[in-house]
């Protein structure tokens, strides 16, 4: 009974360090979120202009998104490590590995299922699209024990858009799935993100004036 009482408290030592820390992985998450929503816009407004054969396969239009992935989040770690080491505190911190293991599940179904759909050469790139936002969103929210709210009303609006996404008139533009696809990431991925920034930004600018006169 000792083991699990030590466990359980040091998990509530390391939640509760991550919620006085809110401020500043809302900070962090600013520029990451604004990275990621203009490099989503640029991308889909360049292959918005692919036609006919140029369009690229499931599996290409999968693999190219991946790339993109990988940037922001080589981004994102980036600026997690400079924190961590103005702080004086471990990169890999035990805060990290419980994120980590909150956002592993829906990121890991989401890839599968978007990765099955691929596979099986599906020319519908919205069903991609919408697990990637729906599961997204889901991973956000997984972190609601200890993420500041803003961070989980940016895994709302991720859950929102992506069931949306399933609705009958969405669905109708399988015709279509090539532009509906690109549209929608840049709806979710590109505008989501972009305004989450810059409300994050607006709203600490907005606090450092009032410490100012107050001051």
């Amino acid at each position: 009974m000792i083991a699990p009482d030590l466990e359980a408290v040091a998990h509530l030592k390391t939640i509760r360090a991550l919620m006085e820390r809110a401020t500043v992985y809302r900070a962090l998450s600013a520029p990451a979120a604004l990275g990621a929503g203009v490099l989503t816009l640029l991308v889909s407004g360049l292959m918005l202009r692919m036609e006919g054969s140029a369009r690229l396969s499931p599996l290409g239009f999968m693999g190219l998104w991946l790339g993109v992935l990988v940037c922001v989040t080589g981004f994102n770690l980036w600026l997690l490590h400079r924190s961590a080491r103005r702080r004086g505190d471990l990169f890999a911190s035990a805060g990290m590995k419980m994120a980590l293991r909150s956002v592993a599940p829906p990121l890991g179904a989401g890839f599968f299922m978007s990765l099955l759909s691929a596979l099986m050469q599906s020319s519908n790139y919205t069903d991609m699209v919408s697990f990637w936002t729906l599961f997204y969103g889901l991973a956000l929210l997984a972190m609601g024990s200890f993420a500041p709210r803003s961070l989980l009303a940016l895994g709302w609006g991720f859950l929102g858009c992506g069931m949306a996404s399933f609705l009958p008139w969405v669905r109708a533009l399988e015709g279509r799935s090539w532009h509906a696809a690109l549209m929608f990431m840049a709806l979710t991925f590109g505008g989501l993100h972009f305004i989450y920034a810059a409300c994050v930004l607006l709203r600490a600018r907005g606090g450092a004036v009032a410490e100012d006169e107050r001051a």
